[in-house]
């Protein structure tokens, strides 16, 4: 079934991109077109009565302006969902190189890269001792990156925010946590949260709700299992897993 999904997710995306390409190249030429007739339809609009006048000009300089800047900017938006569509089944057929990761390392290399966006949100970040693991550092660095960027920005500005990162090892897998006191997501919207495009809660972040479909297949390359538990108004703790089982140099696939 997942093996279909990524197929059927390539095949939509490069079968859209044929119809969006001539709609945003026929728009742009309509806006040319018109441009090139505009002096001449404001120089009948002249012989016109007021009456007249009025409504064409407000035809000429407000309705069709309007319409093409509404054309283009749904296919600017409908090619980043099918750019979206793709990144996500490229990641799905990506091969993986497996070595030993510090993680310790690893995600003090990611905190510095989201070092602007903690201060701006004044949040304490506090990190308990990780576990090496065996598994792809991209990949990986592209997990963590991707939930504390959500801790951050979904945390509440009326008090101050406080992420914690750990981990727990078993006898089969080490279970990552990353929690925070953010505005957490209620359950009618739990859900939504590893489903493409759909995002929980209130619609007041830029994105396009593929930040955690994106995680969700990296761990899956991986054989791990994500979830998250989340309170309304109290904070959000998502779980990833990291098996003990890969092999150093292996590749998934």
């Amino acid at each position: 079934s997942y093996e279909e999904m990524k197929q059927f997710t390539y095949i939509v995306s490069h079968d859209l991109r044929a119809p969006l390409v001539n709609l945003k190249g026929f728009s742009a030429e309509l806006q040319y077109s018109f441009k090139e007739i505009e002096p001449l339809i404001e120089k009948i609009i002249l012989e016109l009565d007021e009456e007249q006048k009025e409504k064409f000009t407000a035809t000429l300089k407000e309705d069709i302006p309007e319409s093409i800047k509404f054309i283009d900017s749904s296919a600017t938006r409908m090619d980043h969902f099918i750019n979206a569509l793709l990144k996500l089944s490229r990641l799905g057929r990506r091969q993986l190189k497996f070595e030993p990761i510090d993680m310790n390392a690893l995600l003090k290399t990611t905190l510095k890269t989201l070092t602007h966006q903690i201060e701006k949100a004044k949040a304490k970040v506090e990190v308990k001792d990780l576990p090496e693991v065996i598994a792809d550092k991209t990949a990986i660095e592209q997990v963590l990156g991707n939930i504390l960027n959500n801790a951050i920005i979904y945390l509440e500005p009326n008090r101050p925010g406080e992420i914690e990162i750990s981990a727990e090892t078993t006898e089969k897998e080490v279970i990552f946590a990353i929690r925070d006191n953010g505005r957490g997501i209620s359950e009618e919207d739990m859900s939504k949260v590893f489903v493409p495009f759909r995002r929980a809660g209130k619609q007041d972040v830029q994105g396009e709700g593929m930040g955690l479909a994106y995680v969700q297949t990296l761990v899956k390359l991986h054989n791990g299992r994500i979830w998250c538990e989340s309170e309304l108004r109290v904070g959000t703790k998502f779980f990833f897993t990291l098996s003990k089982n890969i092999e150093k140099g292996g590749k998934n696939g």
